[in-house]
């Protein structure tokens, strides 16, 4: 087997160009007839895939295990340490929430964690631990690019392994579900604003699980109903909530879901992931993992691990007194390591207002760095290279390859790796709006061949 599998397959369809742009054309009217819709557009996809290498799986597995159990710990800091609330800027709304026991132990079930991986170096920029999303359009996405004969026969050549995303997810939420005490089995409510822009993922996931034998639902959490100690949609009884929907999101609604809400609140559902996993989203939980002054909370492994995986992270308000242990005055710091530094917000779902200093004008950066000092919760981050890839492209009927850069999306289910995929763009920011796509993340069972 080759070694660079992805320069291999680029090289594959070379050979065979002119199936390659047949291949193509059509990869992408398929995906139009899919449940790949966000809002009104279609995800965008290339025709391949991430190649993951041994070595590389490897990483991801001890990662996913390993800060798994960091952030489990980090977000339980946040009642067992009452001198660091403040670094999780919660409003009183949001820390009532977080206060709810969810009936189980875990503060964290579901994680995307959004890194940069490039050869066997795994730089871990954020957590996306509230309500992650991206799976069900992957396991889409990689049943059509693999299923495709042109890709199936480079494959099967290759020994290529998918990932059962949508199958982990199931899993870890029945695990839970045990362990919170439900006997019966599950009804699931997937809870989704009726008209939120993933609803298609929403859809697909819903004929998996019933594919698997648990009847679902898609319900808009403003619709529960809870009577007689139970909840309902519709008539429909709930034992079972998987929460698609943000909690900053529920914050502002907060009349609206009070049915919901009392029925969290006397554990008459299970919910995954619970309302505390919103304090994983902070971006200053970054800060704090990676301040030697916390470390004692940590094992050495993990420590190790954080060390090697984290990019050094101040919160704005104290990083003067955080850089290689010298001490400097704030402002000429963030001006005079512009080309070094990140400029993060508190809480955000998507590229807006993050600010890679290098790729920012000097105004624009001042005007970030002002508000970043007005606003609670704003992260100074060390810049990370985003790597590039090539992808394929049909360009004026012909076989053409473009680079674009990207960022690999780690999927945690229960504390387990379960696959990933990439997002790709333009931009360093990625998004995947802005002239990208995404990909999914496969692996070959089969060492590569060596010289020598």
């Amino acid at each position: 087997m080759t070694a660079n599998l992805d320069y291999a397959f680029d090289e594959y369809l070379r050979s065979k160009s002119s199936e390659a742009v047949r291949a193509i054309q059509l990869f992408r009217e398929k995906l139009k007839g899919r449940s790949l819709a966000f809002g009104r557009f279609t995800v965008p996809a290339f025709y391949k895939a991430f190649f993951v290498t041994p070595k590389q799986q490897y990483l991801l597995k001890r990662a996913a295990v390993a800060f798994y159990q960091i952030i489990n710990t980090t977000t339980r800091l946040y009642f067992e340490e009452p001198q660091l609330r403040a670094r999780f800027h919660l409003s009183p709304e949001a820390e009532e929430l977080v206060r709810i026991d969810p009936g189980y132990a875990k503060n964290v079930v579901f994680g995307r964690f959004d890194t940069l991986l490039e050869g066997e170096s795994l730089k871990i920029l954020e957590f996306s631990c509230d309500a992650p999303s991206g799976a069900s359009y992957t396991d889409q996405i990689e049943t059509l690019f693999l299923s495709d004969p042109l890709a199936a026969s480079f494959a099967g050549e290759h020994h290529l392994v998918v990932s059962r995303r949508i199958q982990s997810i199931l899993n870890a939420l029945l695990a839970v579900y045990e362990e919170f005490g439900g006997y019966e089995t599950p009804q699931i409510a997937i809870a989704d604003w009726r008209h939120a822009r993933t609803h298609a993922e929403s859809e697909f996931m819903k004929s998996q699980f019933e594919a698997r034998g648990y009847k679902t639902v898609i319900a808009d959490p403003r619709d529960f109903q809870y009577k007689g100690g139970k909840l309902y949609h519709k008539g429909f009884r709930v034992h079972l909530v998987y929460r698609r929907v943000h909690f900053d999101e529920m914050v502002e609604r907060l009349d609206e879901l009070q049915d919901f809400l009392r029925a969290y609140r006397d554990k008459a559902v299970c919910v995954v992931n619970p309302l505390r996993a919103r304090l994983s989203a902070s971006k200053s939980l970054f800060s704090l993992l990676t301040d030697r002054e916390f470390d004692r909370f940590f094992t050495d492994s993990e420590n190790k691990m954080k060390q090697d995986h984290l990019p050094w992270t101040r919160g704005v308000a104290d990083a003067e007194d955080f850089y290689g242990h010298r001490k400097v005055f704030l402002i000429d710091f963030l001006q005079d390591e512009k080309e070094t530094l990140v400029l993060k917000p508190p809480y955000s779902h998507g590229p807006e207002h993050v600010r890679i200093g290098r790729e920012t004008t000097d105004s624009e950066w001042n005007a970030a760095v002002d508000r970043a000092l007005k606003e609670q919760g704003w992260v100074i981050q060390e810049y990370v290279n985003v790597p590039a890839i090539t992808v394929p492209e049909v360009v004026n009927g012909k076989l053409d390859f473009a680079y674009k850069k990207y960022n690999f999306n780690m999927l945690v289910c229960g504390g387990k790796y379960a696959g990933g995929f990439v997002r790709l763009s333009d931009e360093s920011v990625i998004n995947v709006a802005t002239g990208g796509g995404l990909m999914p993340a496969v692996w070959s069972d089969v060492a590569p061949e060596t010289n020598g």
